[in-house]
């Protein structure tokens, strides 16, 4: 190879051996280290850069001795000097991490609550997010990762693909897209809503491993736990027992009391009355802080005497419970409510942006003003064109039309009762069918139920973790005449002033020339 093609080739030589650096130094910046391509790509760059120095030996010597290696050597030093400078600082940062929250509403900052929580971590968690491409995750990874940044070491966290990782979903009891398995030695729960007051609420619970029970009533023709068609419930049981809570049958005629284990008694349509025994025992649940949940489906056909349970919760809870179909003209069918309208509960905060679908429901009401004693909250409530239809003849017959005789919307759907005295909790819900395995899966309803359960048991107030109200801005256009003063000053007046003194500075600049 003769001078001329070696000249030639030098350039190349040297870019390649750049490239080779390059990918060397952003290696050890990813990998932190020096593994296979960070010794690769030195070996190869330091190899480069030799065979560039052999080929234009001459061209090397002079940039070294002449004057511009002198001047090169400066800037070479300053160059090297602000890269030492930067490296010191990224390491200063990675050995002791800060983080700044500029928002007004502190929306990237977590509670205090939440950092006691993770300082008292007796063992490391791990988070396993189990999210399809068809899910959004970047709330759920930011919220991860402030817990992660806080926990110092004690809270780690992956996303995994259900559907790539099958084997692994199936072992950790995965149903749903978007849930979230936290994981402390062999105990585990599980959130399908990525927010800090769930994410701090399964940590306690992780925490504090008593298993709570909850008790579905038997012996009245209610939806089955094992029941795995449409109307059943047996997709609701094994959520409920995935959330770490013990399901099971209950049948009051048998043992005429609630159990001691039990934290909730769950109540799905019943078809027959429930005896005046079974009645006093569900009294006496609530009466000791007990939580019952009731979803009464509409009546067939006009009752001539009130159900005992219906009594029950008119007399004790205050509650009222017409013989009544909410009629939705806005829906198709008529028949089904859908509805986005929410209380401000713990039960619908983390489901305000979701629907809950009640294919038949009947209306559930509160007195006004709600007497002494008593904490009630509308969970959720129909459109206000919807009505209640009062003629169930009619219905039959498939005559429905609205008159003075039917209840005026909006209507309540779904209750929250608290005995301030005895600390008893109640949630009625005028449908039973929302939570059964047909529709079970449908938007809100899952978390609407679950978060029932969850108030009923008093697990929503382990902890006390509100969820923040973001800060409203609101842009305050001024008035036509101000706007048309900014459009001259800005747009008009100052740019002429800037051409003007071009202009002048051009024109002194000629007269000297």
């Amino acid at each position: 190879m003769n001078k001329q093609q070696r000249e030639r080739l030098a350039p190349f030589v040297l870019g390649a051996s750049l490239v080779a650096l390059a990918i060397a130094a952003g290696g050890y910046i990813v990998y932190r280290g020096f593994g296979p391509v960070v010794s690769g790509g030195l070996a190869a760059g330091v190899l480069l850069a030799a065979g560039y120095v052999f080929l234009v030996p001459d061209r090397v010597r002079a940039a070294l001795t002449g004057r511009q290696a002198r001047y090169g050597s400066n800037a070479l030093l300053l160059t090297v000097a602000f890269v030492g400078i930067l490296a010191v600082l990224n390491d200063l940062g990675y050995q002791f991490p800060k983080r700044w929250d500029l928002t007004a509403d502190k929306s990237h900052t977590l509670t205090q609550t939440t950092l006691d929580t993770l300082a008292q971590l007796p063992q490391k968690v791990t988070a396993t997010a189990f999210y399809t491409h068809r899910i959004p995750h970047d709330t759920a990874q930011n919220l991860l990762d402030q817990y992660a940044f806080a926990s110092h070491g004690k809270f780690t966290y992956r996303f995994v693909d259900p559907e790539a990782q099958p084997a692994l979903a199936q072992k950790m009891g995965i149903t749903r897209d978007g849930t979230i398995v936290l994981q402390m030695g062999d105990r585990t729960e599980k959130i399908t809503i990525a927010t800090e007051q769930e994410l701090t609420a399964a940590l306690v619970r992780l925490m504090h491993p008593q298993k709570q029970t909850v008790y579905f009533l038997t012996g009245h023709g209610e939806r089955g736990i094992d029941q795995f068609d449409q109307s059943g419930y047996s997709t609701a049981k094994s959520e409920i027992a995935n959330k770490n809570y013990a399901v099971k049958p209950l049948s009051l005629l048998k043992r005429q009391a609630v159990p001691d284990d039990a934290r909730v008694v769950v109540i799905a349509d019943p078809r027959k009355p429930l005896a005046p025994e079974e009645i006093q025992a569900l009294k006496d649940f609530t009466a000791h802080g007990g939580g019952l949940l009731v979803l009464l489906e509409p009546p067939l056909q006009p009752t001539k005497n009130t159900p005992p349970l219906v009594q029950m919760l008119e007399t004790d809870w205050h509650l009222q419970l017409p013989d009544d179909l909410i009629i939705d003209p806005l829906s198709n069918p008529a028949t089904v409510v859908v509805s986005y309208k929410y209380g401000e509960h713990a039960i619908t905060d983390p489901i305000k942006t979701l629907n809950t679908i009640f294919p038949t429901a009947r209306s559930v009401s509160r007195p006004t003003p709600v007497p002494d004693g008593f904490i009630m909250t509308s969970l959720v409530e129909s459109e206000p064109q919807a009505w209640g239809e009062t003629d169930l003849k009619a219905l039959a017959q498939q005559q429905v039309k609205h008159d003075d005789k039917d209840i005026k919307g909006p209507l309540s759907i779904a209750i929250a009762v608290e005995n301030t005295k005895t600390h008893g909790r109640v949630v009625v819900i005028g449908d039973a069918d929302f939570a059964s395995n047909g529709y079970y899966p449908a938007y809100g309803n899952a978390d609407f139920f679950l978060n029932a359960i969850d108030w009923l048991s008093n697990q929503k107030e382990i902890i006390h973790l509100n969820p923040r109200q973001p800060v409203q801005r609101m842009m305050v256009l001024p008035r036509r005449d101000i706007l048309v003063l900014y459009f001259l000053l800005f747009i008009i007046v100052l740019p002429g002033l800037v051409l003007l003194a071009g202009i002048a500075v051009w024109a002194r600049r000629r007269r000297r020339l």
